[in-house]
């Protein structure tokens, strides 16, 4: 019986990393939406065909931006801004919460207006408790580093960073 016991427990014991495995490659956060690290400006186009994508001027020096504005994210209407570095290809991906809710359609402001202020909330439901840095909460990734705040100030706003030795599209 004592060698049944050990053999359960050594299962037991390999099913238990292997899980926690699992749950690690899936804790990884590889781009946002429908972009992943490293794409460049005509996939992100391909990906977010439905969406307006606009050209942003102003940028940092080798960079290009494209924008699609009022894109709502877990209810919360954003600008959002996919940067390119050049050969690397995109490597960060900027919400900003919409300022004039008024002609935005599909919910009512106030409806908005709730939803971007549970965002952190949200985000936590996504990737668990994040790290408190003063206003902003912020979760490290294999891939990326993901941060948020800004609603308690009126506008929310959600970072996703590349980090920079991600060398490939996941």
């Amino acid at each position: 019986m004592t060698l049944h016991r050990l053999r359960l427990f050594a299962l037991v014991l390999i099913a238990g990393l292997v899980t926690t495995t699992v749950q690690a490659v899936e804790r990884d956060v590889v781009g946002w939406e429908g972009a992943r690290w490293g794409m460049n400006e005509r996939e992100i186009t391909e990906a977010f065909s439905s969406k307006l994508l606009v050209p942003l001027a102003g940028g940092q020096p080798g960079e290009i931006a494209l924008s699609i504005p009022g894109y709502v994210f877990l209810g919360c209407p954003f600008d959002v801004t996919f940067r390119f570095a050049g050969t690397r290809g995109l490597v960060r991906i900027n919400l900003t919460e919409v300022g004039n809710r008024l002609g935005h359609h599909g919910n009512s402001v106030a409806g908005y207006g709730a939803a971007c202020e549970l965002i952190d909330r949200r985000l936590e439901d996504m990737f668990g408790p994040g790290q408190a840095r003063g206003a902003e909460k912020s979760w490290a990734f294999p891939s990326a580093d993901v941060t948020s705040g800004g609603a308690d100030a009126g506008r929310a706003h959600v970072t996703f960073a590349r980090r920079v030795d991600t060398q490939q599209r996941a």
